[in-house]
């Protein structure tokens, strides 16, 4: 199920290397050490970016929804999180909504490329029928590319479906004309960030409940068009016994913005 154009590299460990440096026999205090995009984006650099979140579905198109928990919903409050989390860490955000309305696949990305964005996140929430309601969970983060396996295809099936008529707008060679290697490749490595960001915040909490359903390729519409590194999260199956219930919750939400805030400045970090 190997599923890049480009080889995801190996998740390395972070090693820790210590120091003789005190003359004292008593072990001293040290202060909490910056991680890479806090130690090298100044506060000039976040105030110049300006990023994009797109909470999924909306309106009379309610997406997924089990026992309950409607996606819509689910990803208006996280969208709503992270946008509160970026600010205050100093970044612009513009949320493409933020209240129930309905908003059609390709203006969603029309609305970032007007608004001239450095990103674009757009927040889902899987789901399977109830035969597999109990097998099917984890987090994964994808970007825009054909694509070329089942689990990609059905995934993109369920959220492309509610504006199916918007797919139509779309001719096979315009959206071809959207996948430059460029923009695939920033948005490879930005959905390798968030992804990365999103497990180590949320494993720290909820260990045994986390799955990595890693970055994958798919042809998610609300993709379509968008002219900066663009990728969408989905941030757990809202059908899982366990992981449903978790992703619907505020504690579970906060730590899973705190991961994608995370990979998000991992990104800049790295690419500015």
């Amino acid at each position: 199920d190997s599923l890049l154009i480009f080889d995801i590299l190996d998740s390395k460990q972070a090693t820790t290397k210590t120091t003789a440096t005190s003359k004292k026999t008593t072990p001293k205090a040290t202060k909490p050490t910056k991680s890479p995009s806090q130690a090298t984006l100044s506060k000039a650099y976040k105030q110049s970016k300006l990023i994009t979140i797109d909470a999924g579905h909306g309106g009379k198109d309610g997406g997924a929804n089990a026992d309950g928990r409607i996606e819509k919903n689910i990803t208006l409050q996280i969208a709503l999180k992270l946008k509160k989390e970026l600010n205050k860490r100093g970044y612009k955000v513009y949320l493409t909504r933020s209240n129930d309305k309905f908003i059609s696949l390709r203006n969603r990305t029309k609305m970032a490329n007007d608004k001239m964005s450095d990103l674009f996140i757009s927040i889902h929430a899987n789901s399977v029928p109830k035969a597999k309601r109990d097998s099917a969970y984890g987090i994964e983060t994808y970007f825009l590319s054909p694509a070329r396996s089942e689990r990609s295809k059905n995934a993109a099936a369920m959220e492309n479906k509610s504006d199916v008529d918007e797919m139509d707008y779309f001719s096979k060679q315009t959206f071809l004309n959207f996948l430059n290697r460029e923009k695939i490749i920033s948005s490879n490595k930005l959905a390798i960030d968030i992804q990365s960001g999103m497990l180590t915040s949320l494993r720290k909490h909820y260990k045994k409940d986390i799955k990595d359903g890693g970055v994958r390729e798919a042809p998610f519409w609300v993709l379509v068009g968008a002219l900066m590194p663009a990728v969408l999260i989905e941030v757990g199956y809202i059908t899982h016994p366990t992981e449903g219930k978790n992703i619907a919750t505020s504690s579970y939400q906060d730590k899973l913005v705190i991961g994608i805030a995370n990979g998000i400045e991992s990104y800049f970090a790295k690419n500015h």
